[in-house]
């Protein structure tokens, strides 16, 4: 944020007075606000960028939307498609920008390997491959917190979810995904599936008790595109066409991705993923938890479900 030039960080919320202090004398902020509802009423506020735990991002964004503030929300964008739903009739309603925080897809290497797919350069895409995991430590920590939407899929799965979404243009219209419940915090902390999509399937994998794993591998009719490290890449990136190398403009995905927010709010442009888009993702994701559950395929748009607690513990 500090470095996106049209932006400017006046100040950090917190339940902590001495963690907003801290926050704010490391960055040499403006202001550090006692509590939330303290920086939603400051009128000089035009946005806020919400990076609370997954289960309180759709209640703080329609709070936000409520006192006319314009949110960039971290990833997921709700804790289920029906709150994401109601989170965007509120922006609507109030007249908001929001948008979900996938930083990955404002950087050059993806953006490349759109355009290329997008003029034929490997056929038409039929395969993705695609996964993220981590070693998280087992400690107090709100990715295993059930309460707050915790659990793998909804932490990094989504990642893959979404670029299955981004490389096909299209949504699926099946997930089907095996999964592990830890059985102390009733989350899960792995995740194996497959999405059905009208032109081919994406392979999709997550967990928290895994080694750090960020590719993903387009699949062609007539070649291949791998990103080695495909969300939390350097700034000089590089993705593999057909085994050969190419290198990508140097870049910093969070700038950009901030950078585009700020300007649609300072132009009043809509964003280029705005809660639309946020709702079909969490779809995905609803489906992909119902069918940890149940074992079974499950519809992407199934409406039966809307509005239960579809993680797994439930």
């Amino acid at each position: 944020m500090l470095e996106a030039p049209s932006v400017e960080l006046v100040g950090v919320a917190s339940r902590s007075p001495d963690k907003a202090e801290s926050f704010r004398s490391q960055f040499s902020l403006p202001r550090a606000y006692q509590s939330y509802e303290e920086m939603l009423d400051d009128p000089e506020i035009q946005a806020i960028y919400n990076p609370l735990p997954n289960g309180l991002h759709g209640y703080w964004m329609m709070r936000a939307a409520e006192k006319g503030k314009h949110t960039l929300c971290e990833k997921p964008f709700a804790s289920n498609a029906a709150e994401a739903e109601r989170v965007a009739e509120t922006g609507r309603r109030t007249g908001v920008k929001l948008m979900e925080g996938f930083m990955w897809r404002f950087h050059p290497q993806h953006l490349r390997a759109r355009q290329i797919i997008e003029s034929g350069g490997i056929g038409a895409a039929r395969l993705i491959r695609a996964a993220f995991s981590f070693a998280l430590p087992r400690q107090p920590n709100v990715r295993l917190n059930p309460a707050l939407a915790g659990g793998s899929v909804m932490d990094i799965g989504c990642y893959p979810i979404s670029a299955s979404r981004f490389y096909f243009a299209a949504e699926p219209a099946t997930a089907y995904a095996l999964g592990e419940i830890d059985p102390e915090h009733g989350v899960d902390m792995r995740m194996s599936g497959l999405l059905d999509f009208p032109r081919g399937r994406a392979l999709i994998d997550c967990g928290f008790d895994l080694p750090y794993r960020t590719s993903v591998e387009i699949v062609g009719e007539k070649g291949t595109i791998f990103i080695p490290k495909a969300w939390l890449p350097e700034e000089e990136a590089e993705i593999m066409v057909d085994g050969e190398r190419e290198k990508l403009p140097r870049a910093n995905q969070y700038v950009n991705e901030f950078e585009h927010f700020s300007q649609c709010v300072l132009q009043d442009t809509p964003p280029r993923y705005g809660p639309d888009d946020a709702i079909l993702q969490m779809r995905v994701i609803d489906a992909v938890l119902r069918s940890i559950r149940s074992r079974q395929p499950e519809p992407v748009s199934d409406l039966r479900h809307q509005g239960s607690d579809l993680r797994p513990e439930a």
